[in-house]
């Protein structure tokens, strides 16, 4: 078997993980839709206890097939939070990445340190710096968890789900269109 074979191979082999992660990704989008048009208003509280649920068992899979169930669950769970939470008081955000949030937090920093910003902005930009920090302590977490307590690092994002959770269920509903 000569090194171009192998390469090949190799291609063939991260070309199938990517189109499968693709479809995972695609599948949580499904979810979500479908949550969306049994649940109506709902959806988001469903979604959070379906994260829950699928992080729960991928950490019990990730034990036992640790290439692919964490990597093709974390997928689908990241599509459907994308899917569901896609705006924070009217403004569209991301709640699995940082880049669009930061791109929000400047350009709004801008405008009300040069001139001419609208009436909130700097609401908004201390808004998206929030899911900055957030996002980057919760990056850190998972990051430290990983190293440190590998088969129980998916439980940390669990609990922090349960508890947004709670804290939607208790606190009084606005909803936003």
């Amino acid at each position: 078997m000569s090194t171009l074979d192998v390469a090949a191979g190799a291609i063939r082999r991260d070309e199938t993980v990517e189109v499968v992660l693709l479809l995972a990704f695609a599948g949580g989008i499904v979810i979500a839709a479908w949550l969306r048009r049994i649940a109506g208003d709902r959806a988001g509280t469903l979604s959070v206890l379906l994260e829950v649920i699928f992080l729960i068992v991928i950490g019990i899979l990730h034990n036992r097939l640790p290439d692919t169930a964490g990597t093709l669950g974390i997928s689908m769970v990241a599509a459907i939070q994308t899917a569901i939470f896609v705006k924070v008081e009217g403004t569209v955000c991301s709640t699995v990445m940082i880049t669009g949030n930061m791109r929000q937090m400047v350009e709004n920093m801008f405008s009300v340190v040069y001139g001419g910003a609208r009436p909130g902005t700097l609401r908004k930009s201390a808004i998206f710096y929030a899911l900055c920090a957030v996002f980057g302590c919760g990056a850190a977490v998972g990051a430290f968890a990983t190293k440190a307590i590998p088969n129980l690092a998916l439980g940390i994002p669990a609990i922090a789900l349960l508890i947004v959770l709670l804290l939607c269920e208790i606190a009084p509903r606005e909803v936003v269109k």
